[in-house]
Parts: structure tokens; sequence; C-alpha cells
């Protein structure tokens, strides 16, 4: 009989290791899948947080804006460009975040780098002159008569009217001339020959707020300032103005007593109004400077400033003679006349050099004195009477084209998440004429990128924060908390 022998079961301990690792493994690399997906939704949830903050900073900007040109519009001058973020660029905070309003680098140090900008202070494209838009750097003569032409003005040398309807019709997309004023600067760019370079620059400008005039392209070579900006910033088409009432024409015998009744309702004074008056006899007047410097007897500068939007100076015909031509009128309420507006004044008191420069008739040297005298004017006076001791005869002719006011503000305002992952670049233009300011336009420029010194964006997202020295900004400049 053969024993029975028992053999061992041989298990296979090894299986269950392997197939414990691999399930291991697997829902580990499930983890990090989920892990990575769920960083990348973090990282994205924290990016909309940071872009919803900087649209909310931006939104209480322009509150800002609005509430300083509420409260605060007859005084703006008042204001230092710490109340704007600047000169330092420490920001106005806004919760975690931070807000500028920026302003164009002019290369004039002697022009604020934050604030608003006037309106005023431009060249109106609907109502500038063929040989005020050739002052422009690096305008041409065609882009010049084009500009014309477009808002349906009369024809100008080397140029037939309408003679660009044929080019606009001939274009892959074709459109018509418009004819019309223009609504927007930016419609510039739909006229013949006027390219994006020349409205925007070549964009070689150095960040806004630094006031470097220090410029390269990126082959190395030097630009200079006018080029690296382009011409965008010198003009505008909302620049506009309210006198108290319809002018009075100081050329037309008839309203003589009109202007009697103005000179004394604003001077205060019937027996000086009465001799200024009885000094003009059967003189004629080329504009309001003309006046002020050859009447007898002579107009003192003040008197002369209280009156000068509220006079003209317009030719009179047998045909206009009776109203005083198109300026005719009491002025200043004087014959309860209606409100005239009056577009396309130059604001002399803050226009920048490139702009003074499309005044007729004056050269750099005139440009040049008008500037150094403007800068002993007090902070807001609006007068004007200055600019005739700076020009003297030269003055003659400008009456109808500089101002010493703005009603229209530029806000260019930049705002910037506290984490510097999201910022936003939003510029809008705010008419201020009316009891409450309103937005007239809005345009969001942050696909542009970020304006400013880069340096700002990397010190908040490296957490160090945007250092100030300022404080009480959390306040409004001269009034109340907002």
């Amino acid at each position: 009989m053969i024993p029975f022998i028992h053999t061992p079961r041989r298990y296979r301990r090894g299986t269950i290791l392997i197939v414990t690792m691999f399930i291991v493994f697997t829902l580990a690399s499930l983890v990090l899948v989920m892990c990575g997906s769920m960083r990348v939704e973090g990282m994205a949830a924290a990016n909309m947080t940071a872009a919803l903050q900087a649209s909310a900073i931006e939104r209480g900007a322009e509150q800002y804006v609005l509430a300083i040109l509420t409260e605060q519009k007859d005084t703006l001058g008042d204001l230092t460009e710490e109340d704007f973020g600047g000169p330092n660029l420490s920001g106005v905070p806004v919760g975690d975040g931070y807000f500028w309003i920026v302003r164009p680098n002019y290369g004039d140090n002697n022009l604020p780098l934050f604030g608003f900008t006037e309106e005023n202070a431009k060249l109106n494209l609907n109502t500038a002159s063929y040989e005020s838009l050739m002052r422009l750097p690096n305008m041409t003569d065609d882009v010049a008569s084009a500009i014309i032409d477009w808002r349906g003005g009369p024809a100008t040398a080397g140029a037939s009217s309408g003679s660009q309807g044929s080019y606009y019709g001939s274009l892959p997309d074709p459109y018509r001339s418009k004819q019309a004023p223009f609504e927007t600067v930016e419609e510039m760019l739909l006229v013949q020959g006027a390219s994006r370079q020349l409205l925007y620059g070549t964009g070689d400008a150095p960040p806004l707020g630094t006031g470097s005039t220090q410029l390269s392209n990126n082959s190395g070579s030097v630009t200079d300032l006018q080029t690296a900006n382009g011409i965008y910033d010198l003009l505008t088409v909302y620049s506009a103005e309210k006198s108290g009432g319809q002018q009075v024409n100081i050329n037309d015998p008839s309203k003589r007593s009109d202007l009697r009744d103005l000179l004394g309702k604003t001077l205060g004074d019937n027996a000086r109004a009465s001799q200024i008056v009885d000094g003009i006899g059967r003189a004629t007047y080329k504009d309001a400077f003309d006046f002020y410097l050859n009447s007898t007897p002579k107009m003192k500068a003040d008197e002369f400033s209280k009156i000068y939007d509220s006079i003209t100076a317009k030719p009179v015909t047998p045909t206009t003679g009776g109203t005083g031509g198109a300026g005719g009128g009491a002025a200043g309420g004087a014959a309860g006349g209606a409100a005239a507006q009056v577009k396309g004044r130059i604001n002399v008191n803050t226009a920048p050099r490139d702009v003074l420069l499309t005044l007729p008739n004056l050269e750099t040297a005139d440009v040049d004195r008008l500037i150094s005298q403007r800068q002993g004017a007090a902070t807001g006076d609006t007068s004007v009477a200055w600019v005739a001791d700076a020009l003297d005869k030269k003055a003659i002719g400008l009456g109808d084209r500089i101002t010493g006011k703005s009603y229209q503000y530029t806000a260019d305002i930049v705002a910037v998440s506290g984490n510097g992952r999201a910022y936003k670049h939003c510029r809008i233009v705010v008419n201020a004429s009316a009891t409450t300011p309103q937005i007239v336009y809005r345009r969001d420029l942050t696909d542009r990128g970020w304006p400013m010194d880069p340096q700002i964006l990397a010190s908040l997202r490296s957490g160090q924060g945007q250092q100030s020295s300022a404080t009480g900004r959390g306040s409004m400049p001269g009034g109340s908390f907002r």
C-alpha cells in the first residue's frame, strides 16, 4: 500500500501586491489629473475674481470722476496730481486695488502726467481749418484735404470737392464719404490716407505716467515723441462752450445799447461802460483782441476778461446790420437772448505746444512766449487777456479761436486688482457743461496692454503691494467720502 503523501499548496503571494500597486498607481494618477484640473479651475476662478475686481475699481473711478466734476468743477485748479494717483505712481486705493487717471505725455515738464485732459485743449476735427490741420505733426496735404472733404467742407488747394468719393467706392468693402461732422476721433481711420500710425503712433512711446522722452524702437533707432504718440491726443470732436447768451457784435452800431448794458452789468460801472462804448465811434474791429488793443480809452485786462466770451466782431452788411450779423443780439442775458454754443475754441491756458502751434500766424517763438507767460497765471484762472500782452498785435485774429475755459474732460482710467492678476484700462469723456456731468463717450482699451510702468504689476504680483506715501485717499479731495 502506497502511503498518502501530503503536498503543501503553493500560494501566489506576489499577485495581490502587484494588483494592489496597480490600483494605487491608477488612483494616484486620477488624483493628480483631478488636482491639475482643479488647479486650472482655481487659477481661472482667481483670474475671473481679479478681473471682476479690476472692473469694479474702474467703474468706481468713473464715479470718482463724476463726483469731482459735480462738486469741484469750479475749483479743479486746486487739485493736484496726487488726487489722481500720481506723481509717484502710488495710485488711488479702492478696496485692495488701485486706479490712476493718467494724461498723455506731451513732452512738456510743465504739464501734469496725472489728471483730467481738457477737450478744449485739443484741436477740433469738425472746426479746424486746412491750415490748422497742416500744422499738426506728420500731417500731409492729402490727409488734411481728405479730412475737410469727409466732413463736407469746401475744397482745398490741390483737391476738388468730393474727389475722395471715387477712392472710397473702389475699396474692397466700399463706402461713401460721410459729408457730415466727425462723431469720434477714431472715425478719422476711415478717411483716405489716415493711417493707424499717424493717429496712434509707432508704439515706441514711454509708459504713461513716467514722463520719459528717451525713445527707441525695436530696431534700436531713436524716434521722436510726436511720431511715437501719434496725433490722437491732439484731436477732439467734443470741445464746445456755452456763453451766457447771444454775443453782442461790437461792429454793429445798432447794438451799442446792448454793449453798454453788457458792460454796465458786468463791470458794475455805468459811467465806465458809456466811456468805452462812446470811444468806439465808427471804428470796426477784426476780433475781440483788436477791440481790446485798439479801443479808446483802452480797456483794462480784468474788464476785457469779463466780457470776452460775450462779444464778437462780425462784419456788418446791409442784410445783417439790423441783427448784428450771426453773432448779434444781447449777451449775458442783457436782452434775454438764448445761450449760444461755440465749438472748437482752444483753451490757451492748458493746451500743449503742438496744439498751440495750430493757431494761425503763430511761430515757435510766439508759442514759447504763451507757454512761459501762462505759467505765472493764478491756478484755475480762465482769463485770456494776458495773450494780448504776450503777443501784442499778433493776438489779433485769435479772438474767435481761443478760450480760457473747458467744459468737456477726458479721464484715462487705469485700474488694477490688489494681486496684480487683472487690470482695466478705459477712456471716458465727460460733458460737465450741464448741472449734472454726463459721460458722452466710453471706450475699453484693455486689449492694448498695460499702459503704465510694468514694475507696478510686478510688485503687486510678487505680493509686495503698491507702495504709497499718500494717505487719506479714500476721501474726495476737498469733499466728503465717496
